[in-house]
């Protein structure tokens, strides 16, 4: 099958054409705004202009004839409205011109499927980091789900924006790598993460705010280590979450060799393999979409031109995936979470766990000690008060700088076992974690990582495990976030019971109120998908 893809979700125009074996051309275009970002109907009038060019310039490198082709697709979104629209009215054409099949599909999901056809990755955890996108994104449920992702704006904006700060102008995140590189100093910066969600809107502020003081290359690297290093530990907890054994990075900023080697390490020093396509099927191309299209053609997939509309907002989790993703679990003698590495043990008799926060070789070692020491610290304190409160904590018997022993709770990970229940059971799991989701919350702390994946079911209770990204003093936003990112990890990783969610809505709601239901969803409205 011969497939040719259109690519311009955003500032780079793309034509591609592929086989089912190999990329025959990939050619592309990028708008460069003389100053500022990206204005999109300029961004459009680009693409107007360049696509013809394109196009020809890949049928002769392809060697093929128009009239050769089985098939045409375009990305259908998430993207700038104007660019988006400017691909689906050429691919339209062609269509109707050739007489061949067109399918409209998602970006995200193309960066996914050429990274897996070029690496040969099976069935990944995949770190998608570019201008406009910051998702954690697998496999699961007939569907690739999101994980995790930004609560404010993507990485690549974001260094886009410092970029613009100091005078360089777009793209200016290659710019930063390269200033990066200089830096000798650490400079300290906020570090935002809620389990597998990241926000990166603070760092920017407090990065512009040392401009004065300090230099491009120590801010620039600085900036880097942080920033990177909330992408790597977000993908890490998905890994353990998931109980995957492979990374896949894939988007414009993952060009970006110090955060390649940062992934590369964590993956090293977890068993798991990590991969990344070559550097022009990174950054947006049309030989993803292409080949994105050809899949869902072989598949059986065909859209009427009127069903062809744009999707600014196309969201990842929002296509049926009809083809096989091989499917592969990695069992581990010992449980290595994002931080930390959980041993069964003794102590004076008394069966234990040791939750250890070992030395993270992808972080430098200043922010490594800060992180694991505050955590260490921070945990065993709100394990001790919230217990005062009534919540069901481990007891804890010895604690040092990095290390916490604590009571061992006998249980089964929910995130395990879940999708075996029956649906009366999971029902009732549901009401209960709304009653112990109120009950935190209503002392004012929230959990930073609720997920099934930190709850042990015991005798028909669930109990809540690893509070190391609790916050004491919650506020409504904090409350918001444990309620949003445990909608989004149970409907990824327990789709089969979708329909029961309601059911935790409505008891925490009966005894929460509606405030901070109000406020899930603010934060999903904030979400960004383009």
């Amino acid at each position: 099958m011969l497939v040719l893809g259109i690519e311009g979700t955003a500032h780079t125009v793309g034509v591609g054409i592929v086989t089912e074996k190999e990329v025959l051309a990939n050619v592309s275009h990028m708008y460069r705004p003389p100053e500022g970002g990206i204005h999109p109907r300029e961004a459009a009038n680009h693409h107007v202009q360049y696509l013809p060019k394109l196009l020809n310039e890949a049928f002769r490198i392809a060697n093929v004839k128009p009239e050769e082709l089985d098939g045409i697709s375009f990305s259908q979104g998430p993207g700038l409205g104007p660019c988006l629209r400017t691909v689906a009215t050429a691919a339209r054409v062609l269509s109707v011109k050739l007489n061949i099949p067109i399918v409209g599909v998602n970006h995200c999901i193309a960066h996914l499927e050429i990274g897996r056809f070029s690496t040969g990755a099976e069935d990944p955890v995949m770190l998608y980091v570019s201008g406009g996108n910051t998702q954690i994104i697998s496999f699961a449920s007939g569907r690739y789900r999101v994980f995790g992702e930004t609560l404010d704006i993507g990485v690549g904006n974001m260094l886009d924006k410092l970029a613009r700060e100091m005078g360089i102008p777009f793209p200016g995140g290659p710019r930063i790598e390269k200033l990066a590189l200089e830096g000798k100093k650490y400079i300290p910066l906020p570090y935002s993460i809620k389990g597998m969600d990241m926000a990166f809107s603070g760092i920017l502020t407090a990065a512009i705010n040392k401009l004065n003081n300090e230099s491009k290359e120590d801010i620039a690297y600085s900036v880097q280590e942080t920033v990177f290093a909330m992408l790597v530990e977000a993908t890490e907890r998905a890994l353990t979450h998931l109980r995957k054994d492979e990374v896949l990075l894939a988007g414009g900023v993952a060009r970006n060799k110090r955060l390649q080697e940062m992934l590369e390490i964590m993956a090293e020093e977890r068993g798991a393999r990590f991969y990344v396509p070559p550097a022009d099927l990174c950054v947006d191309n049309g030989a993803m979409i292409a080949y994105l299209g050809l899949l869902f053609l072989k598949n059986g997939k065909r859209m009427e031109i009127g069903d062809t509309q744009v999707i600014q907002k196309f969201r990842t989790d929002a296509v049926d995936i009809p083809w096989d993703v091989k499917r592969h679990k990695k069992d581990y003698k010992e449980a290595p979470g994002a931080e930390a590495i959980i041993k069964e043990d003794e102590f004076f008799g008394r069966k234990v766990v040791r939750k250890i926060r070992t030395r993270k070789g992808y972080r430098i070692k200043e922010l490594d000690e800060m992180i694991r020491k505050q955590r260490t610290r921070k945990e065993a304190r709100l394990i001790h008060e919230l217990k005062l409160h009534g919540v069901r904590t481990p007891i804890i018997y010895d604690l040092d700088a990095y290390e916490i022993v604590m009571e061992k709770i006998e249980g089964k990970a929910l995130a395990d076992i879940l999708n075996f229940l029956s649906p009366s059971e999971v029902s009732r799991i549901l009401e209960r974690i709304a009653e112990i989701a109120a009950m935190v919350h209503r002392a004012g702390y929230s959990h930073g990582d609720f997920t099934t994946g930190n709850m042990l079911l015991r005798d028909e209770d669930i109990v809540l495990i690893d509070w190391s990204m609790a916050e004491k003093g919650a506020s409504i936003e904090d409350m918001a976030v444990d309620l949003e990112m445990f909608e989004e990890t149970f409907m990824a990783a327990h789709f089969k019971y979708a329909s029961l969610y309601p059911v935790f809505l409505k008891k925490y709601e009966e005894l929460m109120g509606k405030e901070i239901l109000k406020q899930v969803e603010e934060i999903k409205g904030r979400r960004r998908y383009v």
